[in-house]
């Protein structure tokens, strides 16, 4: 016990005053000068911090912006394919200058063989040799194949990791792969310059701060590449370190602050504060210890000179180990030279171009297997034999010495010299069989790399016959229809113009029909349009067969064809034409299962009295068409000077009409219908009118079939169902009348989809039931299409609205025929009412239509009544109703509300009712 405690008092006495002294004042002077120190470098590692972080953003903002380009580039492809090698030029340029660490941008297609995936190169632009044309970019190694794979399976674009360089082993680039079109797009970036660029941007070396070391940990912590390093000064031994996620590879890097920039040595107020603390502390040392011992002194000078021995004998490993890496560097250089020209041997002889090398003369040296078998001959009978311009076809040979003034293959070489190797020169080559072959050609020397002179000449050729077809097939799509083979709108033109510069010359007439399917648009709403194209083949069909292969027949676009009668014998031979065109279209067209019957409309203009140019040509054969339509259809017209006027007169109206609409210049007149037993109102018609501020009332004949043609009566037709909807809901309301009103529907109006669905939800915003609606459609048009007639009829009555047939005797129909759709009241023409008094065939016409329509229980109602003796004529009959002038003309809505009030006023006061007849 006594032992333990004796220790201490031992080791005290061994440590000498001078020791503890300089320890314990030590201590305290460092401390003092570690906390000030420690405050100063964290204040200067904040900053180093930030300006890390401001380069590293910099970095991944540039290398965002390079994704954007290389999707834009993709997405170009995508969209207007790769185009030529000019104009994919233009596009990728201006990338490589803005961004000059780009030393390569290539677009390569995929090419699937049974001996496996290759991606040629089709377009390439660089800064150096490779890639070019036809070279192999999966060539490149395992990673630049893996991320084409990869990208080509996505809409992502994939980087390799660091690529070495062929000549030092160093991380050389990277390769961004995108997929477009049928093939990939390819960026060949510096990462050197893209990491100087992007970090140090127009910094002098001298002034930077920070170094960067960039490193690929894509594939784990223990296969990290290194990208890219700056030298590194000795400095702090900590760094900043961010991920940036780059093209499916994630990128590490690592800042490093440089001493010289970011002080790390302690200012002079610190050291102030230390060198003071160890000030007292050596000086109460060498008060205390004044001779320090030998031993000590010789101990640190040999411990100085072993660390400087041990520092030696490290930079002397290092050295070693740096030549062993030269040495395996060199080694592996030569393998790969080897290997390089087995590469190249196994692409001549898997190539699917045709390669020919030869000597500067010309003369073949190598007939590559593509080659033999592309022209059909074995390459012992082609090498040292023959050049390749004997087998270019004599006329393209010809071609080729007159343009360059050379003769053979230097006409070849003088021809291919000027042009881009991605541009080749394309020929017909002839097959030892004497076959043609379309051909892209193109030729460039082969440079000795040790004197700079042409050693011989490459020659690539490929068979371009599919493309040759496919721009064939093109070239016909755009000047033919599709569906009829005709000339399309722009074919015509160009064949009128040239009709018209020979009609000048010779002082020729010319003609122009301009042919229009009538109601053409019936087939398509009622057959679909499939039965439409079939039936525009068959007609374009006959068409042929009625013109002279001189003339042109072209398609319009719908139902519109022209035809120009070239070589023109006067007005008799144009109507000839048009009459057999007439004549051909009267035979009914089988169209899935059906028979059809279609007729044309025909406007003829001539040249040179209706025009000399061939617009107005077309213009005025339009006008006369239109009045051949206004004809009655199925006829032809030739144009006269007042044509023209009708279609401005025409077009004016329109343009009044839409204005119309817009302005509420339409009114809504109405004019009862009467029974003609007892005289009561039992309905009324709704008739619109026109009132034009400038024009006064316009007639209905007079806009309502324009209206019709140009489709404002649909909306025009609903303005006055919801007019007199709200008008009748009105009358309903206050008492005055409760009986159906009825509107009248057009052609256009029942062919719309949405009738029904119209009608209902004018009857929903209106409150005006549904039995109170009488929709009135004519004879022609419910016969138009019965079957679809009858599904709109049936789904009208579903709906509760009153059917009836107007112009009832006008049509082709019999009431037999009618019994078929659910129609509740028959209204005959005015045109049989008129004369019943002194025709008695319209008589007898009139009362069968009433007895028949009784009988098949179906109301009958009489148009245009304006005599008393023909209202007891219809009494005698028991024709129900009656409607006319003889009651009342069509009157304004606030005219008939007060015919109304009186009426009703006499009826309470028990006079008699000027309303009954």
């Amino acid at each position: 016990m006594s032992s333990l405690l004796s220790l201490p008092t031992y080791w005290l006495r061994r440590l000498s005053l001078a020791t503890v002294v300089l320890v314990v004042l030590g201590l305290a002077s460092e401390f003092v000068y570690r906390s000030a120190l420690t405050a100063q470098r964290d204040r200067v590692y904040a900053e180093f911090q930030l300006a890390a972080a401001q380069h590293i953003d910099t970095l991944r903002t540039r290398l965002s912006a390079l994704l954007d380009l290389q999707e834009l580039l993709a997405k170009h492809v995508d969209v207007a394919g790769p185009g030529s090698s000019n104009e994919f030029g233009q596009v990728t340029r201006p990338l490589m200058r803005v961004h000059p660490f780009i030393s390569a941008i290539v677009y390569a297609e995929v090419d699937a063989r049974e001996s496996g995936v290759r991606y040629p190169v089709r377009y390439a632009l660089s800064d150096g040799v490779w890639p070019q044309p036809g070279a192999n970019l999966a060539e490149e190694g395992p990673h630049a194949a893996s991320a084409i794979v990869a990208a080509l399976g996505s809409s992502r674009t994939y980087a390799t990791p660091p690529l070495a360089s062929p000549d030092d082993g160093t991380p050389d680039g990277i390769r961004l792969f995108a997929a477009a079109g049928q093939g990939v797009t390819a960026v060949f970036m510096h990462l050197n310059d893209l990491a100087e660029s992007t970090l140090w941007a127009g910094m002098d070396p001298d002034a930077r701060d920070i170094a960067f070391t960039i490193v690929d940990t894509t594939d784990g912590p223990s296969h990290a590449n290194e990208i890219y390093r700056d030298t590194v000064e000795d400095g702090f031994q900590t760094a900043y370190v961010e991920a940036i996620p780059f093209a499916n590879r994630n990128w590490l890097v690592i800042a490093t602050p440089m001493p010289t920039h970011y002080q790390l040595d302690p200012l002079p107020s610190v050291s102030r504060q230390r060198y003071a603390g160890w000030a007292i502390t050596l000086l109460a040392t060498l008060i205390v210890a004044f001779l320090q011992s030998r031993n000590t002194v010789i101990r640190g000078h040999v411990a100085r000179r072993t660390a400087e021995l041990a520092r030696s004998n490290q930079m002397l490993a290092e050295t070693n180990a740096t030549l062993e890496a030269e040495i395996r560097h060199r080694i592996a250089s030569e393998a790969a030279l080897r290997e390089s020209a087995t590469l190249q041997q196994a692409i001549l002889h898997s190539a699917d171009y045709a390669i020919i090398l030869t000597d500067k003369d010309g003369l073949v040296r190598v007939f590559n297997p593509a080659a033999e078998q592309m022209l059909g001959c074995s390459a012992a009978d082609v090498v040292g034999k023959r050049t390749p311009a004997a087998f270019i076809h004599e006329d393209d040979l010809a071609r080729l010495n007159q343009g360059t003034g050379e003769t053979g293959f230097a006409a070849l070489l003088a021809a291919t010299q000027d042009r881009d190797a991605s541009d080749p020169l394309e020929l017909d080559l002839i097959q030892c069989d004497g076959g043609r072959l379309p051909s892209s050609i193109s030729v460039s020397p082969i440079v000795d790399a040790s004197h700079g002179s042409i050693s011989g000449y490459l020659a690539i050729a490929a068979d371009i016959t599919h493309r040759k077809a496919a721009e064939s097939r093109i070239l016909h799509l755009a000047h033919f229809d599709p569906l009829t083979d005709l000339p399309n709108r722009s074919l015509l033109h160009a064949r009128l113009e040239e009709a018209l510069d020979t009609a000048a010359t010779c002082k020729q007439p010319l003609a122009v029909l301009f042919l229009d399917l009538d109601r053409f648009k019936y087939v398509n709403d009622s057959l679909g349009h499939q039965a439409g194209d079939a039936l525009l083949k068959a007609v374009s069909g006959r068409f042929r067969h009625c013109v002279r292969e001189q003339d042109t027949v072209a398609r319009m676009g719908g139902d519109e064809f022209i035809v120009v009668l070239s070589d023109f014998e006067g007005r008799e031979h144009a109507a000839e034409v048009a009459g057999r065109i007439i004549e051909a279209l009267n035979a009914p067209f089988e169209i899935k299962g059906h028979r059809l019957t279609v007729t044309p409309s025909i406007g003829i203009a001539v040249y040179p009295e209706d025009g000399d140019k061939a617009d107005l040509l077309i213009k005025h054969a339009d006008a006369a068409m239109y009045h051949a339509k206004e004809q009655g259809r199925n006829n032809y017209q030739f144009y006269e000077r007042r044509f023209s006027t009708d279609v401005s007169a025409r077009l004016n109206i329109e343009n009044r009409l839409r204005r119309a609409l817009e302005k509420a210049e339409f009114e809504v007149y109405y004019q009862p219908q009467v029974e003609t037993a007892t005289g009561e109102f039992i309905g009324l018609e709704a008739l619109l009118r026109w009132r034009d501020p400038e024009h006064g009332m316009v007639s209905p004949q007079e806009f309502i079939p324009i209206a019709e043609d140009s489709g404002l009566i649909v909306p025009i037709g609903e303005w006055v169902m919801r007019t007199a909807c709200q008008q009748n809901q009105a009358w309903r309301a206050a008492r005055l009348l409760d009986v159906p009103v009825a509107v009248n529907l057009s052609a256009r109006q029942f062919d719309e989809h949405t009738l029904l669905g119209t009608v209902s939800r004018i009857l929903e915003d209106t409150g005006l039931p549904a039995s109170r609606l009488e929709l009135e459609l004519t004879e022609t048009l419910i016969m138009r299409n019965p079957e679809m007639t009858a599904d709109v009829l049936d789904a009208g009555k579903r709906l509760g609205v009153q059917i009836s047939v107007d112009d009832f005797g006008t049509g082709y129909s019999s009431l037999a025929y009618l019994k078929r759709f659910p129609i509740d009241r028959l209204k005959i023409d005015r045109s049989f009412i008129a004369d019943i008094e002194t025709e008695p065939d319209d008589a007898a016409i009139a009362q069968t239509i009433i007895a028949m329509a009784h009988t098949l229980r179906i109301d009958v109602l009489a148009e245009g009544v304006e005599t008393v003796a023909q209202l007891r004529m219809l009494r005698n009959w028991a024709c129900s109703a009656y409607q006319g002038y003889l009651c009342s003309h069509p009157l304004p809505a606030h005219e008939m509300t007060a015919l109304l009030r009186g009426l009703r006023a006499a009826h309470m006061l028990g006079l008699p009712e000027t309303g009954h007849v």
